[in-house]
């Protein structure tokens, strides 16, 4: 079932794939209310902002990380 599918267009909408994902938790958690438990994420949208996002809504993430090199 496809709950949400933003077309990603920066040059249009001036928009980052992030801010996409933070629009369409918002939208599943506030206005369309579904009930999501999990979250489950590439490694590449594992940032602190939407983590945050998600731990700030009382959900549960699970994703991989990106390897760190020191």
């Amino acid at each position: 079932m496809v709950i949400d599918y933003p077309v990603y267009d920066p040059e249009g909408d001036k928009k980052t794939k992030i801010d996409h994902v933070e629009e369409m938790m918002n939208d599943v958690v506030e206005k369309k209310r579904l009930p999501v438990k999990t979250v489950l994420m590439d490694s590449w949208y594992a940032t602190q902002r939407l983590m945050g996002l998600i731990d700030n809504s009382g959900k549960i993430y699970y994703g991989p990380l990106k390897k760190i090199v020191l």
